[in-house]
Order: structure tokens, then C-alpha cells, then sequence
């Protein structure tokens, strides 16, 4: 028998960069909080939310420095549905901190029929959304926590996710794979000399550990179905994000490897689906800059220069490597370029999927 639906309602990712960005990122991330029976209610709890999330809120300060990042609608449009609900727009339109100024200015003048519908233009500012899943059980997956080296002998888990390891349907059999794997590896380096610290990593306290007490593998529920007796599930995961907001690598540019584990399918065409439509939603609310550091498309400076040039921008495109300079020139760009010149600049950065599918074989045991 099919198991019945359930609607989850999950906090978006939105991240404050600590260094030098005036705007909230939005994040390809998000965290259940609650399940409803019925998506009416599921609804009508994430509507609550949302409103305290928005409350005394400025929606052009999350996304980025263009209305791309808060709207659907361009500028001619957004100004359109302003004045269907009676509210004048910004007279200068100029530059995106005008439409900042402007809603700091007026917004606490308006009704809450206004505010809520000039919100609702603001699409892209979500803080909740609701999911359907099967009302089942998760699986349960080990994963290997990476490290980063931080020298003088310091190993730094990453803020989250892991190398996948092994796919369970029962807790149990996780938890006996993880405290074996977690034994053995603590044997392994019973003489080694490094200190592990996880000052960043979710769920941990900061306390610097030796190899006897470091935490090495851990389980983690995953949502999906596999099918009675398939010996081979696909594994929908996510590419870590470190708590500066960009995909996790090390101080040399390199991948740690660490994915987060996003939803479990029986069929490769159907984790294919999901990951695409992943995929389509970040790069619809995301600046590839904020989340991929320019080296990372692997380029020289004269060749990142003519990949920004074959682009076709309407902005000059920064020099040298900083990632706030190519986060805020591609911010400039948005309103004048095409779609195609989105997708080129995300394919920058091919080698670094945000999202990926990856065949598992399911243990009984």
C-alpha cells in the first residue's frame, strides 16, 4: 500500500556574508521545521511564519543588487503592480539601493493589504516554502565528516555533510555500521598526531578532540523510497556550503568532497528530475560569484578575463581574483542580460555542481 502524503514545511537558506556584502544571500538550502497531515495546514502555518519573517524586513536587501534577485518581474512591471494596490514607486529607479531607500522610507505608511501585495511581487524573498513527501520512515545514511588542514597539525571538520558511505533502511544497522567504521578509524590513528577541532561544523561544540575521541562517521536521515529488496538507490546530494557562504573547499581551492544528502530515489531518470529542478530554482535566485570564488572555475586571470568577455556583458569585468568584485560587477549586470548569458556565467563553474546524483547501494545490514 502507498503510504500517505505529508507536507513539510522547511526554513529557506539565506546567508549574511561576514565581510563587506550588504545583502542577505539566498542559499540552496533548507531545514524542516514541521509536518501537517493536509497541505492546508502546511499552508496556513508557512503563511504565519512568513509574516514574522517579514515583519519590519526590507525585501531589496536580500538577494543581491539587482530586482532580479527579489522579482520575476522587471522594473516596468514590478512599478506596474505597485500602483494596482495604490502604492506610488520610487520616483528614481535608477540604482538598486533606490528601491532600498525608497520601501525604508514608505513602506511603514502602507495598510497590510498593501504590504502584503507589494510582497507578493517581491517573489523571489521567500523565507518558507512547503515540500509533499511520503509519510515513511527516513532512511539513514553514513557519512565521512571531512576535514580541512589548518597546519600546526589541525584538522578542521567542515560546516556540514560528508563523503556518503553507506544507505540503511534502519537506524540500527546505521548506527552499528558508524560505530564500527568510527572504532576502526580511531585504531588507525591511535598514533598519529593530529588535534580535530569542530568550531564550524553543525551540531558540535568547539572543543578541540584527539584521534581516540574525534568523531569520524556519522548517521544522517535522508528522505526517499527505495524499493523492497533493490540493491541500488540514487541519492540526490548537495554540494556543502562553508560558513562563509561559498562551496566548501580548502585553503587551495580544492573540493572537500563534503555533499549533503538531499532525497533518495529508486530510478536514476527521477533523481536526474529533482536535481535538475534544484538546479533551475538556485540559479534563478543566485549569483554563481556568491557561492563559487572565481579560481574555482579553474581558470588563469587572462583566461577568467576572456571567459568574462565571451559573456558579453554590459559592465567591464573585474581584474585579479576577488570575490567580492565579481559577486557585485555580476549583481550590476543582471538587469541587462539575457538568460543564455545567466546560464554561461553558472557554466563557469561546470566542475562544481551544486547538485549531483549519486547510485548508493542500500545495506540490509
Amino acid at each position: 500500500m502507498d503510504a500517505d502524503p505529508q507536507f513539510i514545511v522547511r526554513r529557506l537558506g539565506w546567508h549574511q556574508a561576514p565581510h563587506g556584502d550588504h545583502y542577505t544571500r539566498r542559499l540552496p538550502t533548507a531545514s524542516e521545521i514541521l509536518a501537517f497531515d493536509t497541505f492546508d495546514a502546511a499552508e496556513g502555518h508557512r503563511r504565519q511564519l512568513e509574516a514574522d519573517a517579514r515583519r519590519g524586513e526590507n525585501p531589496f536587501r536580500f538577494g543581491g543588487a539587482a530586482l532580479y534577485f527579489q522579482s520575476s518581474l522587471d522594473a516596468p512591471r514590478l512599478h506596474d503592480w505597485l500602483l494596482d494596490a495604490g502604492i506610488d514607486p520610487p520616483v528614481e529607479q535608477l540604482r538598486h539601493r533606490d528601491w532600498r531607500e525608497w520601501w525604508d522610507a514608505f513602506s511603514h505608511t502602507w495598510s497590510e493589504e498593501q504590504l502584503h501585495h507589494a510582497w507578493q511581487g517581491l517573489d523571489k524573498v521567500r523565507y518558507f516554502d512547503v515540500a509533499e513527501e511520503v509519510d515513511r520512515e527516513p532512511l539513514r545514511l553514513v557519512v565521512e565528516i571531512s576535514f580541512v588542514e589548518r597546519g600546526n597539525r589541525n584538522r578542521t571538520a567542515v560546516r556540514e555533510g560528508g563523503m556518503p558511505h553507506g544507505l540503511f533502511r534502519r537506524e540500527r544497522d546505521a548506527r552499528v555500521r558508524c560505530d564500527r567504521l568510527n572504532a576502526d578509524r580511531r585504531e588507525a590513528e591511535q598514533f598519529e598526531w593530529w588535534v580535530y577541532g569542530y568550531g564550524q561544523r553543525l551540531g558540535y561544540n568547539a572543543r578541540a578532540r584527539d584521534p581516540a575521541e574525534t568523531v569520524f562517521y556519522e548517521v544522517q536521515k535522508v528522505r526517499g523510497e527505495v524499493g523492497p529488496g533493490e540493491p541500488t538507490a540514487f541519492l540526490v546530494q548537495r554540494r556543502a556550503i562553508d560558513p562563509s557562504g561559498f562551496a566548501s573547499h580548502d585553503a587551495r581551492g580544492r573540493d572537500t568532497r563534503a555533499r549533503v544528502p538531499v532525497r533518495v530515489f529508486a530510478d536514476r531518470a527521477s533523481a536526474a528530475a529533482h536535481r535538475d529542478e534544484l538546479i533551475a530554482q538556485a540559479r534563478a535566485t543566485m549569483n554563481p560569484f556568491q557561492v563559487f570564488p572565481p579560481e574555482l572555475a579553474g581558470l588563469s586571470e587572462h583566461h577568467l578575463a576572456e571567459a568574462a568577455a565571451a559573456l558579453g556583458p554590459p559592465l567591464p569585468w573585474p581584474t585579479g581574483f576577488r570575490p567580492a568584485q565579481w559577486r557585485e560587477w555580476w549583481d550590476l549586470c543582471q538587469d541587462e542580460v539575457t538568460p543564455e548569458q545567466r546560464l554561461a556565467a553558472w557554466e563557469l563553474f561546470d566542475a562544481h555542481p551544486l547538485f549531483e546524483v549519486l547510485p548508493i547501494p542500500v545495506a540490509e545490514g
